[in-house]
């Protein structure tokens, strides 16, 4: 698991070698929105700065825009295209979690969105969004209308310290958005907080184009997995644990992981032979994580879900 932020002109100035320091990895930075009943884009006046300010300090960030419909989607993506201009990093994403619209009508300009994207840039987007949002939004009228979105990466916005499910089509998340109250060193105000379901070498091969791989020079000392089961609210929370900290510090989960990316096995093997609890700990973590279980979607069973959830007070 790699922990990483994403901000806005709502944190203010930032200090972005602090936040290297924290041990953040990536950081998805606001770029632009049209604003409800407004046709003339807005454009975070704090992009720019954050941009170079992760780039100088080795923070890999992707930029966002957030998605109105009161605009033509193919509009807003060129527009958003056009301000960010070359990513050598992370792809660029849609902010999906406010709708002039529902259903069908909703689902093309979306679609339409993030196909422009990938026309222009060459690389798919990430989607970004709630269940709370696209349950009801995006699969008002029929569930296999999003069936495409299985395409594009999730990320999913979910405020719980319980390892949370995910939203049909998708069958995993890749990053997670799980709390807006964090306090990371180097940004005054509170940010939000994600986590990406890998380790940094996933991210690099999954999400960096191929020049930016092959350029890269970061590596994280001893990767293991950190469970957060407490958001970050200090300099060392953002440190990768050492094996025996694992064990001694953070307590056995209590949630089912959907997917993670192989881990690689931890150097620190004189504190582990040293720690009793750290052997079997972290042998539960490796069989419990280290799995990949390809899981294909039914959207029968979802169907049924959607039907007596979501559409419960419609009957």
């Amino acid at each position: 698991m790699i922990p990483g932020i994403d901000v806005s002109h709502w944190q203010g100035d930032i200090d972005w070698a602090k936040v290297k320091a924290a041990g953040v990895k990536f950081a998805f930075i606001k770029a632009s929105e049209f604003p409800d009943k407004k046709t003339t884009m807005f454009v975070d006046n704090k992009f720019e700065i954050n941009r170079k300010g992760a780039e100088a300090n080795g923070i890999y960030w992707g930029a966002y825009h957030f998605f109105r419909t009161h605009i033509d989607s193919i509009i807003q993506a060129e527009s958003f295209c056009k301000l960010v201009g070359s990513v050598p990093s992370l792809p660029l994403v849609l902010d999906l979690e406010v709708a002039g619209s529902k259903g069908s009508k909703l689902v093309r300009k979306v679609r339409s969105f993030v196909e422009t994207i990938t026309s222009i840039t060459g690389r798919k987007p990430i989607i970004y969004t709630s269940g709370g949002f696209w349950r009801p939004y995006m699969t008002y009228e029929k569930l296999t209308d999003v069936d495409w979105a299985v395409e594009y990466p999730l990320w999913m916005a979910r405020y719980t310290s319980q390892w949370p499910g995910t939203i049909y089509p998708w069958s995993a998340w890749d990053f997670w958005q799980y709390t807006d109250k964090g306090r990371v060193p180097g940004i005054k105000a509170s940010v939000d907080l994600n986590w990406f379901v890998g380790s940094l070498d996933d991210l690099q091969t999954r999400f960096l184009p191929k020049i930016s791989q092959s350029k890269s020079t970061e590596m994280l000392d001893g990767e293991g997995i950190a469970v957060p089961s407490q958001p970050f609210m200090e300099e060392k929370a953002f440190q990768q644990p050492s094996g025996a900290a694992i064990a001694q510090n953070i307590p056995a989960p209590q949630f089912r992981a959907e997917r993670i990316g192989r881990q690689e096995e931890s150097e620190d093997t004189k504190v582990e032979t040293q720690n009793k609890q750290s052997p079997s700990f972290l042998s539960f973590l490796h069989d419990r994580f280290n799995k990949k279980e390809k899981r294909n979607v039914d959207p029968l069973q979802s169907q049924e879900w959607i039907e007596d959830v979501v559409y419960r007070d419609r009957k």
